[in-house]
């Protein structure tokens, strides 16, 4: 169900309801974004590298959020996309960040994180999701 920039996922089965605001994911860059037939948020970064002569190389990093799907039913869709270095995926859940390597990184690789997990390199995605997961009344908590 999609109102007015708020994304509200009801789970049955006594598992906890998402209210994802997605006008704060915005502010974060990351637009609504159809993967497999699913409703998952996406943002784009050009990292540059530069030396004494100006650029030497430019490349993609992919950051999506993805608060509709397991890391069991995401893992095996993870495909290397051209001209995109490391592509970064956020899941609902508990666990360790795993890694998937593609031409032994030639052709980039991802990785792949849990909401309630520890690791730096998605520490940006998990804060700005828990964000944008904040109510936007004080009388519903998370």
């Amino acid at each position: 169900m999609h109102l007015h920039g708020l994304l509200l996922l009801y789970v049955v089965e006594g598992v906890i309801s998402l209210e994802i605001n997605e006008e704060v994911l915005k502010r974060f860059y990351y637009e609504p974004f159809d993967f497999q037939g699913r409703r998952i948020y996406r943002r784009v970064l050009i990292m540059e590298k530069s030396g004494w002569l100006g650029k030497v190389a430019a490349y993609k990093l992919l950051d999506f959020i993805v608060p509709n799907m397991t890391f069991e039913e995401l893992w095996p869709l993870i495909k290397p996309i051209k001209d995109v270095m490391m592509q970064r995926f956020l899941v609902i859940g508990t666990g360790k960040m795993k890694t998937k390597h593609f031409a032994l990184g030639l052709m980039g690789w991802a990785h792949v994180g849990f909401l309630e997990g520890n690791e730096k390199i998605l520490e940006d995605m998990r804060k700005e999701f828990r964000e944008a997961l904040k109510p936007q009344n004080e009388a519903l908590e998370v």
